[in-house]
Parts: structure tokens; sequence; C-alpha cells
């Protein structure tokens, strides 16, 4: 029989003191606690306060006949000062203080689904160890959800006493993006080192390099929908943002004067997307400078051509990650509707064993039907092929035009063809894939299924 009194135990906690609001926190663990006080949010509660004996452990009795409200967490300098390291640091961040990160203040400012892809993002940093490729890709998404949401969504609250402010007008053209102090230091010593500058060049000939080391970059970071992008801002003609690859007239022949033709008319045949002396140099310094990060690389492009007095190619070429600028064409206000940009779209790549049995890896980039079906047809030729894609631990991207960059790490994905739709929610809970692809060994056939849509399987090629 179970006593009252048993439920009302009392429950090991440590506590902090929050400088804002002068209220004690409870945190679950040491290290949490621990973490919030050198953030600067908080103080350690006065040991000689509580009776007793000396332990360092904070011990307040619970209640159940008690409803305490949970204290919405307050915006201020403080926890903004931990997501400003979040967002600018978290390349560099050792896993473990990306750990207390998530058990402190800041997390809670995320929300539902928001809150559970950061702390998957978390755990999965951890687990990726010594495979930088993989860490360097998990830890921009967890960068890329701190800036959207914990700018957007989470407001800092107007101090107490004030009239809150009217809406800020919509219309306010965005500030020019600095981008990242380091990574523009190396590009422009790299552009230095090997003469590209207006005053060796001319300025015609260097901000034609330029723009082709961004395209590069962009290229280089996977970055490949912005790439095209980039190419239809810099030519002006928004019908080069568009895939090639998905244009039905494309010829068959790659070595046909007809396809040469077809070339020319898309971002393929650009002279931007072209190299010349020193620009791979720079855009390569630039991607692996910042992790291969596509808006920082061509932030720090866009920077020395500012440097240089080249403000308005600056601005261009900026101007493909604005939702708007008025200093240029937006990309927003050039790309037909009908170019939809995929990159960010993450996939599952496995087999169907003779047994029913399912077994899939993590794909991050370019998981979309019209990128994965010719990538496949290239690679995974076979179930050999597939294997070795699960035994390196999943991959950056499966494409036709280059090799894959494979893993280092990174656990599979089972399941089983009798509970198909519960494989199918696991490939979303581990690693939030919008389409799994399945090779069968019966019949050798290649097969899909859209995880947000109907979930069916359904024949690929």
């Amino acid at each position: 029989m179970i006593k009252l009194t048993d439920l009302l135990n009392e429950e090991e906690t440590y506590t902090a003191i929050n400088k804002d609001s002068g209220a004690v926190s409870v945190f679950k663990s040491k290290d949490a606690r621990d973490s919030a006080v050198k953030a600067g949010t908080h103080d350690k509660k006065d040991d000689n306060d509580s009776k007793g004996d000396d332990s360092k452990k904070d011990t307040p009795k619970v209640n159940i006949f008690d409803k305490p409200k949970k204290d919405e967490p307050v915006r201020d300098d403080n926890t903004d000062a931990q997501i400003d390291d979040v967002q600018n640091n978290i390349d560099d961040m050792p896993g473990d203080e990306i750990q207390d990160y998530a058990e402190s203040d800041i997390f809670p400012y995320l929300k539902g689904r928001d809150l559970e892809l950061a702390k998957m993002y978390v755990d999965d940093i951890d687990a990726a160890g010594d495979d930088f490729d993989r860490s360097a890709d998990l830890r921009k998404d967890l960068k890329d959800l701190f800036d959207k949401k914990m700018t957007l969504d989470s407001p800092k609250e107007e101090p107490k006493g004030e009239e809150p402010k009217g809406e800020e007008p919509k219309s306010e053209p965005s500030k020019p993006r600095p981008g990242n102090p380091q990574v523009n230091k190396v590009v422009r010593n790299k552009a230095k080192s090997l003469g590209i500058t207006p005053q060796k060049l001319g300025k015609e000939e260097y901000e034609k390099r330029m723009s082709q080391a961004a395209v590069e970059a962009l290229t280089d970071a996977n970055f490949h929908s912005e790439s095209r992008a980039l190419i239809a801002v810099l030519e002006d003609n928004p019908e080069l943002a568009k895939n090639p690859s998905n244009d039905p007239n494309k010829p068959k022949d790659m070595f046909s004067d007809e396809y040469d033709e077809w070339k020319k008319g898309t971002a393929w045949g650009s002279s931007f997307g072209d190299s010349s002396d020193g620009t791979d140099d720079i855009a390569h310094s630039a991607t692996g400078e910042s992790s291969w990060d596509g808006q920082e690389s061509i932030d720090a492009i866009a920077f020395d051509l500012k440097m240089n007095g080249s403000h308005k190619l600056a601005a261009k070429i900026q101007s493909i990650f604005d939702e708007k600028n008025e200093s240029t064409t937006s990309i927003a206000d050039m790309i037909p509707e009908s170019v939809v940009i995929n990159e960010g779209t993450r996939s599952q790549v496995g087999v169907i064993g003779r047994n029913g049995k399912i077994i899939s890896a993590y794909v991050h980039y370019d998981g979309y039907p019209s990128n994965m079906k010719p990538g496949l047809k290239k690679h995974m030729k076979n179930e050999k092929d597939v294997l070795k894609l699960i035994k390196m631990g999943g991959a950056r991207g499966i494409f036709d035009d280059k090799e894959i960059e494979y893993y280092k790490s990174g656990n599979p994905t089972k399941g089983d063809m009798k509970d198909f739709g519960g494989y199918v929610d696991a490939a979303d809970r581990n690693g939030m894939a919008e389409y799994v692809y399945l090779y069968n060994i019966k019949d050798k056939k290649w097969y899909f299924a859209d995880v947000y849509g109907d979930k069916k399987l359904k024949k690929l090629f």
C-alpha cells in the first residue's frame, strides 16, 4: 500500500539565484547549475543558508497539493549573451559545453518541435565525435535553428514600467551582414596573397574573379541551388536559377553540338561558373574556414569586395540569403514560383533484405526525388553500394555529378516491412528525414516514400 507520506518525498536538486529576478532557479544536475553560474546569469546559493549538514545539494520539499506556476523564461542581456555564444561560436564550441547550454536557461525559449530538434542536434553532435564533416553539418543546423527562432519567435521582453513600443515597420530594409570576422580575415589575406585586387587586376577583372569565387564557394559548400541563384542574379536572368538536370529538353549526348548549344542557356554555361587563376583557392579558403557554411563563405567574399569599394556587387552576392534587400534585386523577386530550393531536404537511404528487414543511413543534403534519382542511378547500382553507404555512416549528399562524401560515424535506422509505418516514423525521429529511399534486394529495384506525405512505398526506378 502506498502511503501519502511517500508521495510527499524530497527530490534532490540544485539551486541558484537568478541575478535578474532574484528568484531561486532549480536545476536537475550540478553541471547544469554550474553552467548557468559560469554564464553569469545566476549566483550559487550560500550553503550556509541551508540547515543541517554542509552538503552541496539543495533538497527543497515537493508537495503534491501545491500547484506552482512555471515561470516563463525572461529574455534578458545575460541569456542573450548565451544565445549569441551559440550563434557565433558553435563551430568551435566543445561538445560538453553545448550539452551544458542544452540544460540551461536558453533552450526553454525553443518550444515543441523546435526544442526536440535542438536537443537531437546536441545529442548527435556528441555522438559524431571525430567525424568533423557530420559534426559541422549538425552544428550548422543548430545555429540555423537559433538564428531563426531566437530572433523571430522569442523577442526580448520590454523592461517593466515602460510603454510597449509600436510595431516596427516591416518594410525596413535588412542591414548588410558583416559576416564572420575570422572567415573574412582568412579570405582577405588569401585574395591579397594571390594578387586578386583591383589595384593589380583592374576593377572589372577583380569583380569577375570574386564573383566566380562566390559561385564556387556555394558549390563547394553544397549550396547548389543558391549557386545557381547567384548566377541568375549576376547574369540578370532568373531562368538560370532553374536546375538544368530537370530540363526535359536536355540532350542525352553530352558530347554533341546540340548539348553544347543547350548548355549555353543554363547556369552550367555561365562564365561565372568557370574558374580563373586563384578563384578556387579563395572559395575553398572561405568554405574551409567557415566549416562549409555557404552564407558565411560568400559574406567573407562580399567583405573583401566592400573593402575594395565594390559595394554594389557585394550587395548582389549577399542578397541571395536576404528576404529583402533594397540595394539590389533580391533573389525572392527573381526566381519564378516554380523554382524550389531544396538543399536542406534530409533523407534515409538503405536496403530491404530478402527477409523483409530494413536498414538505412542518413543523407544530409538534397534528399528530394529529382536529385536522388539520378544520384542513386550513378552511385548505387546494387546492394553492395548501399551497404557501403550504411557501413560508412551515411553521407553529406548523393549527386550524379560528384563523388560521394561519406561520413565517418552515424547509427543506422532499422525496421521491418511488416511495420513499414513504424520504420518511417523512426526515420523521421532519427534525423528528421523527409524521404526514404530503399533498394529491394529481391527485385533489384529502388523504392521511395514521402515521410510527411502518404508514407506509402512507391517505385522510383
